[in-house]
């Protein structure tokens, strides 16, 4: 009697789920769906194109080979599309990097002047590729600004400005952090990057560089805790190597240097 009872009160749930579905217009959500992602790739053309008219863009093949063999295995080790980013460099003093719609990338000539090896840069954009990978991006542009005026197309400069010198929340924040630090496991970059990243920014935060990165996200010594403690359970050991030669990481150092832009 008792499993008759039970197999009713399955049959009960089931039934309640269905009818639960059943009121659900699917419809209505894949077409919300299919609007913020048609949206999404829209802004990030816009953001991309403000910027382009605004900043100075790295065009050398050289700089984003290098960078792209920081950044590649970061996508391919967790099985997400490297064609579906890109990666950007632009000429500015800021310590600075930010992601943006539609999986873009922006690195500043000051991030990478700055930094003192390729596995602080591969930590910055496994922290970086997260945010979008979780799509906070787009989340907190519609927090700030509201679907509507985004689907307006207008506000371009201000929604550029916000992406560029934003602050996520501290829950998106440690959200981006803790999964930076797997995707640097999966790639065999030493998940302590991050955590080193951390500390090295804590030490010149109050001198006089201009790190946008670090004053714009939580503490470093506030995020410790929680990247000491994700690393503790992730499975390392001792087989981690650094993405490119310290070599090829101090070219990429003087090609930025000297980069000059070419005049039509």
């Amino acid at each position: 009697m008792k499993i008759v009872g039970k197999f009713i009160l399955l049959l009960a749930g089931i039934a309640a789920l269905y009818f639960g579905l059943s009121q659900v217009n699917w419809s209505k959500l894949f077409e919300l769906d299919e609007k913020q992602e048609k949206l999404e790739k829209r802004l990030g053309r816009l953001v991309v194109d403000e910027l382009e008219h605004t900043m100075t863009v790295i065009r050398d093949d050289s700089v984003k080979q290098i960078v792209d063999s920081i950044f590649n295995p970061l996508a391919s080790k967790n099985g997400i599309s490297r064609k579906s980013y890109k990666i950007m460099v632009v000429e500015d003093s800021q310590v600075n990097a930010f992601a943006l719609p539609d999986r873009h990338i922006v690195l500043t000539t000051g991030i990478i002047n700055f930094l003192d090896s390729a596995n602080y840069l591969s930590a910055i954009l496994a922290h970086e590729m997260a945010h979008c990978e979780k799509k906070h991006v787009m989340k907190s542009l519609i927090t700030q600004f509201g679907l509507d005026l985004l689907l307006s197309g207008s506000g371009t400069s201000e929604v550029t400005n916000f992406l560029t010198g934003q602050a996520f929340s501290r829950k998106l924040e440690r959200e981006a952090d803790e999964q930076a630090l797997v995707y640097l496991e999966e790639a065999r970059v030493d998940p302590k990057s991050l955590q080193q990243v951390m500390e090295l920014f804590a030490v010149y935060l109050t001198g006089d560089l201009d790190l946008t990165w670090a004053s714009t996200h939580p503490s470093p010594s506030d995020r410790k805790a929680y990247i000491e403690a994700k690393i503790e359970t992730l499975d390392a050991d001792a087989g981690y190597r650094a993405p490119i030669k310290s070599s090829t990481w101090k070219k990429l150092q003087l090609l930025i240097e000297n980069y000059s832009p070419e005049v039509d």
